[in-house]
């Protein structure tokens, strides 16, 4: 089967299957790693741990068998901008998979949330947000997901300033401001919004905010 041959209704019954199933996979990773993160993790440890456990549930033989054909790529990275060899841009986070071709892929990108040196401006920033606007991250996905590993506050105040956020820059390209959304139950704190780029057809970002406040023991 190849993307070519998906005619629009089963392109989207597949689409909301991978969002679905791409989602889920994060969802085990968190959980099944959250007794190790905790506020003073940086990114990468945070985002390791949640990949060492979504492998492990990939291992795992009582996983769906429709988790066969997944994998899980960390710090992938990718040929843009002419970047080569170790100046190579990275994806935090990867869902690959394997059902059809060519392989889809979801792309997270995880920013920590923290007041005193984690603002919204870096969520939102060329690090972050931007690169999926710029058309640098998944230049060819209708849609892509970035993770907010929250280290202090909550949800609301996060998407708040968010929401601020958006109204006060304008080289993000908004088309859609943030609506609250739900792919899974037991993902609570997801919005989405959708933004315009200069040279491919717009691109909807699911924003999920994970708590990652815990005190270290």
């Amino acid at each position: 089967m190849t993307a070519e041959n998906l005619n629009s209704f089963t392109l989207n019954v597949y689409i909301n299957r991978f969002r679905q199933d791409a989602h889920q996979l994060l969802a085990w990773g968190y959980q099944d790693a959250l007794l190790q993160i905790h506020s003073d993790l940086v990114e990468e440890e945070i985002t390791g741990l949640i990949v060492e456990a979504i492998e492990k549930r990939l291992d795992n033989p009582y996983t769906p068998e429709r988790f066969d054909r997944y994998s899980i790529d960390e710090e992938k990275p990718i040929a843009v901008e002419g970047r080569k060899g170790k100046r190579r841009r990275r994806l935090d986070l990867v869902v690959v998979s394997g059902h059809c071709r060519p392989r889809s892929k979801y792309i997270f990108e995880a920013k920590r949330l923290r007041k005193n040196g984690y603002p919204i401006g870096k969520y939102i920033g060329k690090g972050g947000l931007q690169c999926f606007v710029q058309g640098v991250y998944a230049s060819e996905h209708p849609e892509a997901a970035m993770i907010g590993y929250l280290q202090s506050d909550n949800a609301i105040y996060w998407e708040t300033e968010l929401q601020r956020s958006f109204k006060d820059s304008p080289d993000l390209g908004i088309k859609q401001l943030l609506q609250k959304a739900q792919v899974l139950s037991s993902i609570t704190d997801v919005w989405t919004s959708e933004h315009e780029r200069e040279e491919n057809a717009p691109i909807i970002i699911y924003h999920i905010f994970l708590d990652c406040s815990t005190s270290p023991q």
